[in-house]
């Protein structure tokens, strides 16, 4: 589950409502900027870690106001006062998770760019990011969740276009620096690699890491070049 002290350290939005200038409280607006702008409140980021273990654990059509209030411990109606529709509530989150996944990717290309070439670090850095994911059930069911409703909403989209574009970018230079096609090949990399994560979903716990690693070694390692040439080949 995402605690809310994780969600903080990615997401950010407009806080909750403060006073007017005539003195009063502002009403509470729906935020339209990417969390990653403004800073988010504490009962925004309680609303936002509960919603997404709801989405993980009972999918798109379970996420309900009411069902985040539960989830959250908060009374009826508070989701709302901050989501007003259910749209505004699903674009956040989509924020939180996009978000989320774009920082890790960045981490990811800084530390693959400080050692190009080295195929074996590119591995290791990468089964390190899936395992990293893997811990975090939670995220990736929502995050698969999250992926159909994008085929339906055009922000999603655009949000989650954006993240996967950098990680395609960041294989696509590890390709590249192993003497290797870059372009098509990084788009189905990337495409397995999301399937292999996702596969181990299905898989009971204790084999997971192990199935993640294997997979990531093989696939690119398939993908690098031959540390044992052939005669022929050389």
């Amino acid at each position: 589950m995402l605690r809310g002290w994780q969600v903080g350290r990615v997401l950010s939005c407009v806080t909750a409502a403060g006073p007017s200038a005539g003195g009063g409280r502002r009403p509470v607006q729906e935020e339209t900027v990417s969390p990653a702008r403004d800073e988010l409140s504490p009962r925004r980021r309680q609303i936002l870690a509960a919603a997404t273990t709801v989405l993980a654990q009972q999918g798109n059509r379970g996420l309900t106001h009411r069902a985040v209030d539960r989830e959250a411990g908060l009374s009826e109606g508070s989701t709302s006062a901050y989501f007003r529709t259910r749209d505004a509530l699903l674009r956040a989150l989509g924020d939180v998770v996009a978000d989320r996944l774009a920082e890790d990717v960045a981490a990811l290309g800084a530390r693959l760019a400080s050692c190009p070439g080295d195929h074996e670090r590119a591995v290791a850095e990468v089964s390190r990011l899936l395992a990293r994911w893997l811990g975090e059930p939670d995220l990736l069911a929502a995050r698969l969740e999250l992926t159909v409703a994008a085929t339906r909403d055009a922000h999603l989209a655009d949000r989650f276009t954006e993240w996967r574009d950098d990680l395609v970018r960041t294989v696509q230079g590890v390709l590249e620096a192993a003497d290797e096609d870059g372009g098509a090949s990084a788009e189905t990399l990337v495409a397995a690699l999301d399937g292999v994560l996702l596969a181990s979903l299905l898989l009971p716990q204790r084999r997971r890491r192990a199935f993640v690693g294997a997979s990531v070694e093989q696939l690119l390692t398939g993908l690098g070049p031959d540390p044992n040439p052939s005669p022929a080949q050389t």
